[in-house]
């Protein structure tokens, strides 16, 4: 109860220091990605469901005007407990709103590298902020207000809750890598899959805790919006009926650029057959490798780079997933044939950035992702076949 007491006392603390930062007159656009989740909350304030888009996009239009019609309005996907706990947006103007949103995001994405190096030198907790600040999909998540950050969050949670077997901190964790779907879902899985697996007492109470905390906010949402399963199911059949549903340009998830190499276009259908196998054999490979008997912190970074490499609704800046395994390997590397990889991994997507193009960008991460990943498998089997030693960031 201490530490949630603690954490209590720094989120009202950040949060002082987050507004009154919020109020400095940064170019922050509001009209970008930040949309997708300031309309919503807007919409909150005056009554309007979180999922009936045609309402959602008329309340858009009222709010910036005839701009709102150059740019292709998104559809709110995430689950309604996200706009819920950000609500006090809709409070605020859309350029305060968009201001403050990135002082939460760069505090969320902050907080968690503090979180993760917390065991290890000051010299290197220096050296993972200096990299998390300089990365392009900080930087580009930050600037149009992308909303992955709170899945890093969610996962440096995690690791900390499980170095202090502490269940309601593994259960807050858990919840955040909720808030987009997509993105959290393999590493939601390994988290609840590690609990299951070590099965002492404490990780039972934080599995029943995560059971019962989703169920609760199924019904609180239900209560304050009985229609929201009815308008979710409608936005959906929706999105499913766009032109444009069966292929995703501008997506950048390994198997979707995998497909889109080898037929020419970015075919959804067969990218999620392709990354679904990809998923269950990285996934069944990590298991067999480690016989069962892995820090949570490694399987939460080896579902990371799954995640990147099979998931191919992935776009530029949710990215930012492969943070934590650089960091990782970066920390806890002995060879220089790792360090020299490490470069590579970190200039290649900066060849996108200079060269100003979208695609080169994505091939960059991708490939980013792909060496992380490789480095990572060659890690895992000399440690659990050659008992080649390892750092991990936390004792589970």
């Amino acid at each position: 109860m201490s530490q949630i007491v603690r954490l209590v006392g720094i989120g009202a603390a950040l949060a002082v220091i987050i507004t009154a930062l919020s109020f400095i007159p940064l170019p922050i656009p509001a009209v970008s990605d930040f949309l997708t989740l300031y309309v919503p909350t807007v919409g909150l304030t005056r009554g309007i469901g979180l999922y009936d888009y045609a309402a959602q996009l008329g309340l858009a239009q009222q709010l910036f005007g005839p701009v709102i019609d150059t740019v292709k309005y998104p559809h709110y996907v995430y689950p309604p407990w996200f706009a819920y706990s950000v609500f006090f947006l809709g409070w605020l103007t859309p350029e305060h709103a968009a201001r403050m949103w990135f002082w939460i995001n760069l505090s969320m994405l902050a907080g968690s590298v503090i979180l993760i190096t917390l065991p290890w030198s000051t010299k290197w907790r220096v050296i993972a902020l200096s990299v998390m600040i300089v990365s392009p999909t900080v930087i580009s998540l930050v600037i149009v207000g992308q909303f992955t950050a709170p899945i890093l969050l969610g996962i440096a949670i995690t690791i900390y809750a499980a170095s202090r077997q502490s269940a309601s901190l593994f259960v807050i964790g858990m919840l955040l890598m909720t808030f987009k779907p997509h993105v959290g879902a393999l590493p939601f899985a390994a988290a609840g899959g590690w609990l299951l697996i070590q099965r002492q007492p404490w990780q039972w109470r934080a599995l029943a805790g995560v059971t019962a905390a989703i169920l609760g906010l199924l019904a609180g949402v239900t209560l304050a919006y009985p229609q929201w399963l009815n308008d979710y199911l409608a936005m959906l059949d929706m999105f499913r009926n766009l032109p444009d549903f069966g292929v995703c340009p501008n997506c950048s998830g390994g198997s979707i650029m995998v497909v889109r190499l080898l037929l020419g276009a970015p075919v959804i259908s067969t990218a999620l057959y392709a990354g679904l196998l990809f998923g269950l054999v990285a996934a069944g490979w990590f298991l067999w490798v480690t016989s069962l008997s892995f820090n949570i912190d490694l399987g939460l970074y080896w579902a990371m780079l799954a995640a990147i490499l099979a998931i191919p609704y992935f776009n530029n800046y949710d990215h930012v997933c492969s943070l934590f395994p650089f960091l990782w390997l970066l920390h806890t590397s002995k060879r220089r044939f790792e360090y020299w990889w490490l470069g590579v991994a970190f200039l290649v997507p900066w060849a996108g950035v200079i060269l100003q193009d979208r695609q080169y960008f994505a091939i960059g991460l991708v490939g980013q992702a792909c060496i992380l990943f490789i480095l990572m498998a060659l890690r895992l089997r000399n440690h659990y076949h050659y008992h080649y030693r390892v750092m991990p960031m936390t004792q589970s």
